[in-house]
């Protein structure tokens, strides 16, 4: 699914040359579901928006579905963000005076699919997500955990090949952002490939697979022998609020 090949980049300012991301070699086949971790300025950020197609690699060559990213002109790098790549942001960058089922239509709207097809494309994505009944609220109706919702059905909605995430979590409270997790693996069961960058290790510990940076190096690519079952928690979560109650 994704080839790193020798991938480096090397931000130029003047005379000043910053090495943001020395060779790097990954490859994540699909089905996978991984996350990269690093402290700040370690160059995970840089590996995904060059995963992404939102940054080019100085060297390197880069394959997403047996594609030569490194060789695509600009359009060509729009058309395989658009079709090949869904993502989700700390943020959640949802557009304030949009309802839910409108944000979530977005990407099918830049490519040319029909009014009424994809309203019925952005109903079902929600549905997906656990959302049916909140289609016509705006954002600011919406809870982190929800409007999160809404930028996961946004980000699935033209079935991508890979879904990215950069600290997708990171806005939300622990039950909300265990919830998201818990979606990402039902997502993943399905055959959804996930690459997240996230700081926290619990995150990290439901992930299959953890990749970690520093200084630009990749210093560590280790399998999760048993990832944590988001879902099981989630479940464990409600008993003990229904407990109390």
């Amino acid at each position: 699914m994704i080839e790193l090949n020798g991938i480096t980049k090397v931000y130029k300012s003047g005379r000043l040359a910053v090495t943001a991301l020395q060779p790097a070699t990954l490859t994540v086949p699909a089905g996978d579901f991984v996350a990269i971790m690093g402290p700040s300025g370690s160059g995970k950020s840089t590996l995904m928006n060059i995963i992404g197609c939102l940054d080019r690699p100085t060297n390197g060559e880069y394959r997403l579905v047996g594609e030569a990213v490194s060789q695509m002109n600009d359009n060509a790098l729009a058309y395989t963000r658009n079709r090949r790549i869904g993502f989700i942001f700390q943020n959640f960058n949802l557009l304030k005076r949009l309802t839910a089922a409108q944000n979530v239509e977005l990407p099918l709207v830049y490519r040319g699919v029909g009014a009424r097809e994809r309203n019925r494309r952005s109903l079902v994505a929600l549905e997906s997500v656990g959302l049916a009944d909140r289609v016509t609220h705006l954002p600011a109706e919406l809870s982190g955990g929800q409007q999160q919702r809404v930028a996961i059905a946004r980000a699935v909605v033209g079935e991508p090949a890979i879904l990215l995430g950069d600290e997708p979590t990171g806005n939300l409270d622990s039950k909300s952002g265990l919830e998201i997790i818990a979606l990402f693996q039902t997502l993943n069961e399905a055959g959804m490939t996930i690459v997240l960058v996230t700081h926290d290790e619990k995150v990290a510990a439901h992930c299959k697979r953890v990749v970690r940076l520093l200084d630009g190096s990749i210093i560590s690519d280790e399998t999760v022998a048993q990832p944590i079952d988001a879902r099981e928690e989630c479940r464990a979560f409600r008993q003990e609020e229904e407990a109390t109650t």
